[in-house]
């Protein structure tokens, strides 16, 4: 069984916490790639380049590091909250997005669910470890 560290759980939920700015980022990353700042062909000639612009598109982003890492956090969270059971989503919008009065403690959240804390902390880990698994966060 893989163990979650404590600074892995930080940025996995820094994840799921900003998961909004990092959509606002993929798109603005993805407005930049496209961006065209050079001339197309500026010594003449012909170049050895894709001609397809889906093609042109593709390589691109598939060529760019920070493109493909907002692209896997982005995908890896929808796919976690789509699979996720309803409670894991209470779970997620109480703990994460939407902090009522009285949810800022995990002991709180498994009050609100009528369990331990521990099993609630479980509940997260396994939660966390699925997310690393779909962004391939290592």
């Amino acid at each position: 069984m893989r163990i979650i560290e404590r600074y892995d759980i930080r940025k996995l939920e820094d994840y799921i916490i900003n998961i909004d700015q990092y959509r606002k980022e993929l798109k603005m990353r993805e407005y930049e790639l496209f961006e065209n700042h050079e001339p197309d062909n500026p010594g003449g000639g012909k170049s050895n380049l894709p001609t397809s612009t889906i093609e042109i598109q593709t390589v691109r982003k598939l060529s760019d590091n920070r493109y493909v890492l907002l692209s896997n956090i982005v995908s890896g969270v929808d796919k976690l909250i789509s699979n996720a059971k309803e409670d894991t989503k209470d779970m997620i919008r109480l703990r994460y997005w939407e902090c009522p009065i009285g949810c800022y403690e995990w002991e709180d959240i498994a009050n609100y669910f009528g369990t331990s804390k521990t099993s609630i902390l479980r509940r997260r880990n396994s939660m966390l470890l699925e997310l690393a698994d779909y962004i391939g966060y290592v």
